[in-house]
């Protein structure tokens, strides 16, 4: 008979073969956008700037993440933009290691194993790995295993992950340090009584805890400092500011000071659209978190997307689910380990059963991963790399998303926006969509009939245009 832990290795792998699977396919039917050629590319020039064609320049302009550089030899190696949706399947997936490890310490061997793998099915976990690749990936495992070294009391692990945690992004850091300076408080409070068990209620070296939760804070507030008060600065303005503005603040950093003046603003989620994504978080986990204190540490994440005024933040199946995913898987599990406890194991059959069956109706009915659009043939592609051999080697071209989302790794300077320094276009004039139609596609031909354009390549309604230098036009930010 396998042993527990074998059990769990073996549902991850049958997690990591479906997802492998889905994500190959979508790969062979060209689906992917352009974050995962951006990102392709940022990890394809870790030691030459963290540069991608989209962004006009280094990522650092957009997001603090240096962690990226850790997947240069995968991207070096596999020479595929699939590699980093492989990479991020098995992020995501991983978590549950370190979750049972966690509950492990509290209940049998064969109830952590089942409480973990539960998590598997949980719909944003998966719309997450599905989706395409971003940073955001490392945070739920790095979050996770934080936990997991201070409820053990191996210091100097959680100090290594607290360095790594601090390089995923500048949100991620945010989050963060406020889960530090809670960690610290509570440590501080409880000085002088130890528990049997942090991830249950109480540390056992209060003292420790605190010291650990205050490192945890600064190291990140540290990095925050670094990167808009020394990086930002030299690469340029902060450029995904519009996903973080709010009806009374501009930028997470303002968002959080305005809630400490102000904290009747955060009264502006209650609108349907927002509930809903709430709903889609804490339902699926049968509302298990709403039983732990852990889940506290998820609302820092969840103001911050669901009061934003960009609806992408907060559309469920979209990557910044990421940040406060593993507050919720933490907080559902300790509300699992408290009920068995308290009860024994039969009183969490019915707990795990309905969340069981809720996450597969989600998944049946509204499943945030979105297959029947993304796996099924809606990008025509059959020329695109064939038009790509007739573009001269360095020189700057400019596609459509799912093309460069396919191909970034084998131009450095192909990029999505149509901008005065693209020399090149390659295009499919029949592409589905009516933003490419009205606007980059009717630029073009009418620097074609300006005589400033001209088609070089051609098939079927594949064509490579040459655009004149110094009478290039624009669409979009260029900067």
């Amino acid at each position: 008979m396998r042993s527990p832990q074998a059990r769990l290795w073996g549902w991850f792998l049958l997690y990591l073969a479906v997802m492998v699977a889905l994500a190959a396919y979508r790969h062979r039917l060209w689906t992917y956008g352009a974050d995962l050629g951006i990102f392709a590319q940022v990890v394809q020039s870790a030691f030459d700037g963290f540069r991608d064609g989209p962004e006009r320049g280094t990522h650092f302009r957009f997001h603090w993440s240096p962690i990226l550089a850790v997947l240069w030899p995968l991207v070096a190696l596999t020479r595929s933009t699939l590699s980093l949706q492989i990479a991020q399947a098995i992020l995501l997936g991983a978590t549950v290691i370190p979750l049972r490890a966690l509950a492990s310490r509290y209940v049998g061997e064969e109830q952590a194993t089942r409480y973990a793998a539960l998590f598997l099915l949980y719909p944003p976990l998966l719309a997450i790995a599905f989706l395409e690749f971003h940073e955001v990936a490392f945070f739920p495992i790095v979050v996770v295993a934080l936990v997991l070294a201070a409820d053990r009391e191996r210091w100097g692990w959680f100090a290594a992950l607290a360095f790594i945690s601090a390089t995923i992004r500048e949100d991620a850091c945010i989050t963060l340090a406020i889960a530090g300076f809670a960690f610290a408080a509570a440590g501080f409070v409880l000085r002088n009584r130890r528990g049997d068990g942090l991830f249950i209620g109480r540390p056992r070296s209060p003292r420790a805890f605190a010291l650990a939760g205050f490192g945890l804070a600064i190291v990140n507030v540290a990095a925050l400092a670094i990167y808009f008060g020394a990086v930002v600065p030299r690469a340029g303005a902060w450029q995904p500011s519009h996903f973080y503005a709010y009806p009374f603040a501009a930028g997470p950093i303002a968002l959080v000071l305005a809630l400490l003046a102000h904290p009747s603003y955060i009264l502006g989620f209650l609108k349907f659209g927002r509930l809903t994504y709430a709903l889609e978080a804490f339902g699926p986990l049968a509302f298990l978190p709403f039983f732990s204190r852990w889940t506290l540490l998820a609302i820092p994440s969840l103001v911050m997307l669901l009061l934003s005024n960009d609806s992408i933040a907060w559309r469920m199946g979209e990557h910044y689910a990421a940040l406060w995913l593993p507050w919720l898987l933490l907080a559902a599990l300790a509300a699992l380990v408290r009920f068995e406890r308290a009860g024994g194991p039969e009183r969490t059959k019915r707990w795990t059963f309905a969340m069981a069956a809720i996450c597969i109706i989600v998944l049946i009915g509204s499943n945030p991963m979105h297959p029947a659009h993304y796996l099924k043939p809606f990008v025509p592609h059959t020329d695109a790399a064939e038009a790509m051999t007739h573009v001269p080697a360095n020189a700057r071209i400019v596609t459509h998303d799912e093309w460069y989302g396919h191909l970034a790794l084998e131009r450095r300077n192909l990029g999505i926006f149509l901008c005065p320094e693209d020399e090149y276009a390659v295009y499919d004039d029949d592409f589905p969509s009516d933003t490419f139609i009205h606007g980059a596609l009717t630029e073009v031909h009418d620097e074609m009939l300006r005589g400033t354009a001209k088609i070089v390549w051609q098939r079927g309604s594949t064509k490579v245009y040459r655009r004149v230098l110094g009478q290039r036009h624009w669409l979009a930010d260029c900067r």
